[in-house]
């Protein structure tokens, strides 16, 4: 028995030690990096790096990584090495005995050959003139390369500081982050050129671009101190530089004022032929965007902001990468809002954000935020672009100053350290005093993303003032999420076009808010603005001419017009909240809009609603599905068809719904289930009902079967009621229409509290 726990044992520790991973049982504190020589013939490098570190636990096995590059010697300060060994990228340098917890030690390493490279990333672009690196790997998992050109614990979290000197021939410089040091003569037509770096960041910051470069360089007065400007290009670039960074010190205020105090030694940049990449202190740009020109400022923006987020603070796993690129992306846009104006940032964003929106609402594109898989690492869309838009989204949730502020307290906090997601919440939510959990829990954590909606269920007059209750929902796309503290920007149009913003907030499903307004709104639009991943497309118009105008299968002609009509649209990518329920009758569960219009002067808009197997396939399936349209005023209604005509040569298939002069209010595509009208035994019931004569002039007579009690509401094609009489007690009436133009018009029949039981077209001649 006691041998086989024995065994057992031995199992067990072979098992520890093989599962083993570089710079478990280590901190390392510094690095000493040595490129002793490089071949440019040969693509070559020969280096010496010192790696000094704190034993955390008892270790005698120190495990390192170094990428293709082989290992001549090992030798150690503060402790003794019996032997060393290369498997793959790990690099295992056996202890002759442990080194206690506490203790430090130096690690002596010379090592070299060629060097790795991939399509994008690790030691790049040998030529005769020519070398750097690129911290990361788009295809390599995991992406850390700061392995291809010294040993290292390469990861997000291990952060130390840097010494790196490298050799080179005296026609060339050699650039590293950092500040530098100094530039030895070696005597023999080298020089060998000193960078230190002082703060603590992950090996894939750090970097080296040598080659035949021209400085130039300029002073930023910042907050707390002149920070210098480098910008290291060939020499045919250098009168292109300043067109290139006219505004780098506008770019640095704006992101110092945002972000607090530039927290590294200067704002460097080199130029490589690949790019971009957030080395600290010198950045990898492109040599396609040095042009001369402002045409590619955000990407001087985005990558210098990595210096707050993602070299100050970076993510501590790859699945959080939004934390580095997704707040980059966003302050890659947002600094225009301080360089040039607030418009400039606000349609730049909203045109990403209706970007975003068409991604999120593809079921492929499903995935919580913080959880990214290791493919998917560097995504434009998943990562950057969506990150952008949840970080503009949180910023608005928060509200700006507070957003910024509590950032720029999260930073300090987590200063040259690595973080989560989970961190950033709490950090938010213990500087702001607003509790982020819930927006996490939506936005980061979920899948897909929320749809937020708000309709006007009542307007009571109070005084001068008037009390508007909304009805509120949340719905998620992609997720059987619900939301808690859900927050909501909505504004207000009142009759005479006045317009007020207000935040809104509620939890779960369904909600209610009462709000008092000075004005009696005609209309609510959420997030006018566009800037919420909000679950639904927006397009605001001002209609000026005849000309179509058309937006997420929506689509208007004025065809009169004496000044301008204003008219916000609102594609809502779930189906409508209230379904009416009635028999052989399905809704959209994909899409509904609401319209919101605002005439200046007399105007007859004529409204256009597509629909298609293609875009419509949950309900439209067969030729057995015949395509409706659906509207109600708001809340306070319930759905109900109204009078349409289909445009000529319109099929089950697809088709489009003209209305000649549109109402504001909500409308959704549904259908009826022919085959199920046709076959059903009860398809008319006693107590549907009935119109006659209709085709009518002048009278018609309504009936149905049970007397009971309710109103008649005649709407006409603009969606307002023309007619309307109440009833007690009765199973029919007479209703006089001599007073109605020719036309289509829809009968509704309401029950004693106001919901429609059932609705006739009428024709009118």
């Amino acid at each position: 028995m006691k041998k086989l726990f024995l065994l057992l044992s031995l199992t067990l520790l072979v098992s520890f030690v093989n599962a083993q991973t570089a710079g478990d049982g280590i901190d390392v504190t510094r690095y000493v990096i040595n490129i002793n020589e490089l071949n440019f013939s040969n693509r070559t490098l020969q280096g010496e790096t010192f790696v000094d570190f704190t034993a955390t636990a008892t270790v005698q096995q120190v495990i390192l990584e170094l990428k293709y590059l082989e290992v001549s010697a090992v030798t150690a300060t503060g402790a003794t090495v019996s032997n060393f060994s290369q498997s793959d990228d790990l690099l295992t340098i056996n202890l002759a005995s442990p080194l206690s917890v506490g203790n430090t030690a130096t690690l002596d390493i010379v090592y070299g050959g060629n060097t790795f490279s991939e399509s994008w990333g690790g030691v790049e672009w040998w030529g005769s003139d020519y070398v750097y690196n690129l911290g990361v790997g788009f295809e390599s998992q995991p992406h850390n390369l700061g392995k291809t050109w010294f040993p290292c614990v390469d990861n997000f979290t291990d952060k130390a500081t840097y010494d790196v000197f490298i050799t080179t021939t005296n026609d060339k410089k050699a650039i590293c982050g950092g500040s530098f040091v100094e530039t030895i003569d070696n005597g023999d037509g080298t020089s060998t050129w000193h960078w230190e770096t002082s703060q603590e960041i992950a090996t894939y910051h750090i970097s080296f671009a040598v080659g035949v470069y021209e400085l130039w360089e300029d002073v930023y007065h910042g907050i707390e101190r002149d920070i210098p400007i480098e910008v290291y290009v060939k020499p045919e670039q250098m009168n292109k530089v300043p067109g290139t960074f006219v505004h780098i010190q506008e770019i640095c205020s704006t992101l110092e004022q945002y972000l607090g105090p530039y927290p590294f030694n200067r704002i460097g940049y080199v130029s490589t032929s690949k790019g971009c990449m957030e080395h600290t202190d010198n950045i990898a740009l492109a040599a396609s965007l040095i042009d001369g020109t402002t045409s590619g400022e955000s990407y001087l923006a985005h990558e210098l902001s990595h210096m707050w987020s993602g070299n100050k603070v970076t993510c501590a796993t790859a699945g959080d990468m939004w934390l580095n690129e997704g707040f980059a992306q966003f302050w890659g846009i947002f600094y225009q809002a301080g360089v040039y104006d607030e418009p400039k940032f606000q349609n730049e964003i909203s045109e990403l954000v209706t970007t975003i929106v068409n991604w999120c609402n593809n079921s492929n594109n499903w995935m919580p935020l913080n959880n990214i898989p290791l493919n998917m690492t560097y995504d434009t869309k998943a990562v950057y672009e969506r990150g952008a838009v949840i970080v503009n989204t949180m910023m608005n949730y928060m509200g700006r100053e507070n957003f910024l502020a509590a950032l720029r307290q999260y930073f300090d906090q987590y200063a040259y350290q690595a973080a989560t997601s989970e961190q950033l919440c709490e950090a938010l939510t213990q500087y702001s005093g607003i509790d982020m959990h819930g927006f996490f829990d939506s936005y980061v954590y979920a899948s897909g993303m929320p749809n937020l909606y708000a309709a006007i269920k009542s307007v009571e007059p109070v005084g001068n003032q008037y009390a508007v209750t909304l009805d509120l929902h949340y719905q998620h796309i992609g997720d059987t999420h619900i939301g808690q503290n859900n927050r909501y920007d909505v504004t207000f149009i009142g009759s005479d076009f006045q317009m007020v913003t207000e935040q809104i907030n509620w939890d779960g499903v369904h909600g209610t808010t009462t709000l008092t307004l000075d004005f009696e709104p005609i209309g609510v639009v959420g997030d006018m603005a566009n800037n919420w991943l909000d679950g639904k497309l927006l397009k605001n118009f001002m209609v000026k001419t005849s000309a179509q105008q058309a937006y997420s299968s929506f689509r208007m002609e004025a065809t009169s017009l004496t000044d301008s009509v204003f008219v916000a649209v609102e594609s809502n990518l779930v189906g409508p909240y209230d379904d009416p329920l009635i028999p052989h009758l399905t809704l959209s569960t994909k899409h509904f809009w609401t319209i919101n219009r605002y005439d200046f002067g007399e105007a007859e808009v004529k409204g256009m609603f597509d629909f298609s197997k293609n875009l419509d396939g949950d309900i439209i399936q067969s030729e057995n599905d015949s395509a409706t349209l659906l509207y109600r005023k708001d809340a306070s209604e319930a759905w109900h068809e109204i009078a349409y005509t289909l445009y000529p040569g319109s099929t089950w298939k697809q088709g489009r719904i003209i209305l000649d002069n549109f109402a504001p209010g909500e409308y959704t595509i549904a259908v009826w289930d022919k085959e199920a009208l046709a076959t059903e035994e009860f398809a008319e019931p006693e107590i549907q009902m009935q119109l006659f004569p209709n085709p009518a002039k002048s009278q018609v007579r309504l009936s149905w079967s049970e007397a009971c009690d309710g109103t008649i509401r005649i709407i006409g094609t603009d969606g307002k009621a023309v007619k309307s009489t109440s009833f007690t007690h009765a199973d029919g009436l007479e209703l006089s229409i001599a007073d109605l133009a020719q036309g289509c018009y829809t009968v509704m029949r309401l029950n004693k509290d106001g919901a429609v039981l059932e609705t006739k077209k009428l024709i009118v001649k």
